[in-house]
């Protein structure tokens, strides 16, 4: 029982759900890329190779979280008192161990692929890996440049598998494959921004009390949901603007803003903080739902 409570914890801590989830359009995309490769007799991609890039991901997104933990440990003890894992069931002691020994697999595993089959991820992987750092000590306590970097670095991660797989998207040179590619890197962006802004209202508390200064500490409560309103409001004329360019992507995006039409009148009246959880996470399935209907409708 002990041990598998440890392992319940380490997985709270990596956030292994958030983690797999950040790799569904990478490998949405590899899949269609390679069913689209071997119908124009091109060479496939290699499976062992991708599956070696996916776990380059995995442990960027890993240790992003983990020192996400420690840096907001005392923020985390206001917000989430009885949830919070870093200082209450992990040491931070520990904690920085396991962000240390991922840190060192990524290198060795980030030199490999670098030096293999992949020479860009050698750029890549720093790139992401210290802006990741940047945000969890510096961007995320500003105004609005947390939310941003989040938000860029989410959405890069289908890039990825476009430097990779260069040589068959070019020769595919298909329409609703860049569209495909195009959704899964501006949709994430267009969603987490409000998203995480959102969020940042529910964790005003804490954050004040750690000295943080995101935008609803700054202009309160109220404005901030209007600033999201208004994000979600562009990314609802980016939808119709794109459904109109491309008719077939109205099946894919017209739930999505159904779910975003939802979401900004509930955010109205929502004041507690699981409120804003649970509205995030209907947002966050909307996205999701959106992403996978984009596959279907493309393929």
């Amino acid at each position: 029982m002990v041990l598998i409570r440890h392992i319940k914890h380490f997985l709270i801590l990596i956030r292994w759900f958030h983690a797999l989830l950040g790799l569904l359009p990478f490998i949405a995309l590899f899949l269609v890329i390679q069913h689209q490769s071997a119908d124009a007799n091109l060479p496939n991609l290699s499976v062992s190779e991708f599956v070696i890039l996916c776990l380059g991901v995995e442990l960027l997104m890993i240790t992003g979280f983990i020192l996400n933990d420690i840096v907001d440990r005392r923020i985390d003890q206001i917000n989430k008192p009885n949830k919070h894992i870093v200082g209450r069931v992990i040491s931070i002691k520990n904690a920085w161990l396991l962000f240390v020994f991922f840190t060192i697999t990524l290198l060795i595993l980030s030199v490999y692929v670098s030096t293999t089959y992949f020479p860009e991820w050698a750029i890549i992987s720093p790139i992401i890996y210290l802006a990741s750092i940047a945000y969890d000590l510096y961007l995320k306590r500003s105004p609005m440049f947390g939310n941003i970097a989040m938000a860029f670095i989410t959405a890069g991660i289908p890039l990825v598998i476009t430097l990779y797989a260069q040589y068959n998207i070019q020769e595919l040179n298909s329409e609703r494959l860049y569209v495909l590619i195009a959704t899964y890197t501006l949709l994430p962006f267009m969603i987490i921004i409000p998203r995480e802004l959102s969020l940042d209202i529910s964790d005003m508390e804490g954050d004040l009390k750690d000295g943080c200064n995101t935008l609803p500490i700054l202009i309160g409560e109220k404005k901030s949901k209007q600033v999201v309103q208004l994000l979600l409001t562009i990314t609802l004329m980016t939808s119709i603007l794109v459904m109109t360019l491309f008719p077939y992507m109205i099946y894919a995006l017209l739930p999505l803003d159904m779910i975003i039409l939802i979401y900004m009148i509930k955010l109205r009246n929502t004041k507690q903080r699981k409120d804003y959880i649970k509205l995030g996470r209907f947002l966050w399935i909307g996205m999701i739902m959106a992403l996978i209907l984009t596959t279907i409708v493309c393929f």
